[in-house]
């Protein structure tokens, strides 16, 4: 099993972690909605949006061609068609 260490969650995980923190460290200067009165847990908000992204990064890939063929109904078998023969026919006069 092979982990995607660096990847588009790892990156946007760093980023929100970063904001989060920064927030946390200087308060309501740095994050913040423009035009709305801050509440002043809005950091709290991107540390754990960005641990959620970070726990996504680092989960294993699903191989979706597996799951697919695992999922997809087999055909089924065609029932053997029992061979007609003479002794087995009757025709009737």
């Amino acid at each position: 099993m092979q982990f995607r260490w660096w990847n588009s969650f790892n990156l946007l995980a760093v980023i929100l972690l970063a904001i989060g923190i920064t927030g946390a460290i200087q308060g309501q200067r740095m994050v913040f909605d423009p035009g709305r009165p801050t509440a002043g847990y809005e950091w709290i908000l991107y540390v754990i949006a960005g641990a959620l992204m970070l726990v996504n990064g680092l989960l294993p890939p699903s191989h979706a061609g597996e799951e697919e063929d695992a999922a997809a109904p087999r055909p089924a078998k065609k029932p053997a068609v029992p061979s007609v023969t003479n002794a087995t026919t009757k025709t009737q006069e």
